[in-house]
């Protein structure tokens, strides 16, 4: 059973409320006219008082709180001080508390003895003498404003049902029955169960479930088996069949397979279509089989950035070309994989996705590499690892290594419709909207510049140096692309330009270097329009750049109240992980779940040398080329804010 209450005090310090949970006040029930007895002994205090759990409307799998005390005052109101705690969730609830958004707490009791009186010509009046609360919850609509905030509205419960799990085990919603005499003292309780010849039917019970009369005969002993096993079959031909189909479209016939004989169901399936493209061990496949050469791990080591350079800046020099025989060899079997030509070197997905322990050569000397002055491992990354690491998106972003071809890729265009349907009607299955995106492959070229005394160095610390430098040359654009790429002039289609994305228009009246900053109001607006559409998760994150921050941290949430920055001090945005980048332009926010944006990347990293354009400095232009798009499985997940004027 529950009841509303009020909040009574809040120390925002001390992350406490003070409220009322329980008052005297009669409530409509299903069953008439209910009264919670606030007597010295009617109150059973323990569990609450045992760190009794602060949950969001009474659901046992959201917790944000505990009870650090509890009592009855001599009022007849029982009243608690709770404490929130600090994971995002308990924080979101105490600041909505904070704010007066929140302001109506319900109990969740067990009703161990009660009461009856029968009342002609109105509803009776049950009294609950001994009651155990044992759980108090935050919770959004209340029904009756009498005491202090309001009530709970609820339906009669079925026994065992929802109800009675939720709000407290065995005798939760538990009611005596009226007899003649017009008021007794009883634990008996009424409840659906079956008899000992199978039957179901409603019953009256002791306080060991025993059954002592039976009220009404629901269903006889094997009256509905045959329809039963009938209907059980007609079920799992449709399962079977609309599985297939699903397998049969999307190109995942095994998946189909796997789901028919592990008993799922239509819903998990489409949820597994959905997210086994980027899952590890789809990645690994997809490397394994499409982009790699067949390197063997020992090999992939072998393998010089600073040696190809080396050969492509000198290509008379015979003992610099010799030197990179092995990376030669690796790039025209890389080359052929791709079924293209490279430019300078290619380098392939074996390489760029492995941390190379050293750079001994086959053929070359080991100071040629620089094994005679560094002992310790060349990286602790892969290039692929420094390329994201370098970047914000392809941080919280999905990758897809190792493509080939132009793949399909599925993704989620609305979600479920629910409906109603009559007494032995067959619930038929809705089909999720799903959709199909393809993945097709534009070029991202970078440079950096290096010394041609700088290539001479033999230390491991110069290879992993034009490592990084190149990652970080090609991760700029990759960036700039997933935010803002227009899919024009061989761009990729960033999240700023892709239909479906929320925006909102700032126009707010903060300002900097010419645009609109957002207000407290307006950062809210963008997380409310994600979960209008259904879409928020507790993943989501704020991006924006360095004078955006600053903006956040100067600018205070609600003007004269409590001070708090909208930056708050453990690096979040309304909750949620907030992330800096000057990839974003001014005045421009990014929010939602970035995991929806998928980055695919074609296998190989084609690596071409320019000694001529700075010759007479002695430099050398090192110009990569990688292959790569995005897609954004979920676009009503992401957010786009921005001063549209």
């Amino acid at each position: 059973m529950r009841r509303m209450g009020e909040v009574r005090e809040i120390n925002v310090e001390a992350r406490t409320v003070e409220l009322a949970f329980s008052s005297t006040t009669p409530v409509r029930r299903w069953f008439g006219d209910e009264v919670l007895s606030h007597d010295a002994d009617a109150v059973v205090l323990d569990r609450l008082l045992d760190g009794g759990a602060v949950l969001v409307g009474h659901n046992w799998d959201d917790q944000v709180g505990v009870v650090q005390s509890a009592r009855v005052d001599s009022d007849g109101v029982g009243r608690a001080v709770v404490r929130f705690g600090k994971s995002a969730r308990a924080n979101e609830i105490f600041q909505d508390i904070v704010d007066g958004i929140r302001q109506h707490v319900s109990v969740g009791y067990r009703v161990i003895t009660i009461s009856e009186e029968i009342r002609e010509g109105q509803p009776n009046l049950v009294t609950v003498t001994r009651w155990e609360p044992f759980e108090i919850s935050v919770v959004p609509v209340p029904a009756d404003p009498t005491v202090g905030i309001g009530r709970g509205l609820e339906n009669p419960p079925e026994a065992g049902g929802a109800e009675a799990r939720q709000t407290g085990g065995e005798n939760a919603g538990a009611v005596a029955e009226p007899n003649d005499t017009g008021q007794r003292e009883t634990q008996m309780k009424t409840i659906i169960t079956r008899d000992a010849e199978g039957n179901l039917v409603r019953a009256k019970v002791d306080e060991n479930d025993q059954i002592i009369e039976v009220i009404e005969v629901l269903e006889r002993a094997g009256a509905a088996e045959t329809a039963i096993v009938q209907r059980a079959q007609e079920q799992e031909a449709a399962r079977v069949r609309e599985l297939t189909e699903l397998g049969r479209e999307y190109g995942a016939p095994d998946l189909a397979t796997e789901m028919i004989a592990g008993r799922h169901g239509v819903s998990d399936m489409r949820e597994r279509l959905l997210d086994h493209l980027h899952q590890r061990s789809t990645q690994d496949r997809q490397l394994s089989e499409r982009s790699g050469i067949g390197l063997t791990d020992s090999e992939t080591e072998q393998f010089s950035f600073l040696r190809a350079i080396r050969a492509l800046a000198n290509p008379t020099d015979r003992s610099a070309q010799e030197a990179a025989a092995f990376e030669f060899e690796v790039s025209d079997a890389a080359a052929e994989a791709q079924g293209r030509d490279a430019q300078g070197v290619m380098v392939p997905m074996d390489v760029l996705m492995r941390a190379p322990l050293n750079t001994g050569s086959g053929g070359a000397t080991a100071a040629d590499t620089g094994g005679n002055t560094i002992a310790n491992p060349l990286l602790t990354q892969s290039f692929i690892q420094m390329l994201r690491a370098r970047t914000i998106l392809l941080q919280l972003a999905t990758p897809l290594m190792g493509l080939v071809g132009n793949p399909d890729i599925p993704t989620q265009e609305g979600g479920a419709a629910g409906y109603w349907i009559g007494e032995d009607d067959e619930a038929a299955e809705d089909l999720l909207s799903l959709g199909q995106r393809q993945f097709s492959p534009k070029t991202v070229a970078a440079y950096s510049e290096i010394t041609r005394r700088t290539l001479k160095q033999s230390s491991m610390d110069i290879e992993a140096l034009v490592r990084s430098d190149l990652a970080l040359a090609l991760a700029s654009k990759l960036d700039l692309a997933g935010f803002y790429g227009t899919g024009t002039d061989d761009q990729p289609l960033g999240i700023a330009n892709t239909n479906g994305v929320n925006v909102v228009d700032f126009a707010g009246a903060g300002s900097g270097g010419g645009v609109a900053m957002p207000t407290w109001a307006e950062v809210i607006q963008m997380e409310s329009d994600i979960a209008a559409a259904n879409a928020d998760v507790n993943r989501m994150a704020y991006v924006q750049n360095a004078k955006m921050r600053g903006h956040f941290k100067s600018t205070q949430k609600f003007d004269g109240t409590n001070g708090a920055p909208i930056w708050e001090s453990d690096n979040t945005v309304n909750g949620y992980r907030g992330e800096v980048t000057n990839q974003i332009a001014n005045g421009d926010v990014f929010h939602g779940d970035f995991g929806n944006v998928l980055v695919g990347m074609w296998g190989g990293l084609d690596i071409t040398v320019d000694p001529y354009t700075h010759s007479r400095r002695g430099r050398l232009r090192i110009v990569t080329m990688q292959d790569a798009d995005y897609v954004l499985r979920h676009p009503a997940g992401l957010c786009y804010g921005t001063d549209a004027s």
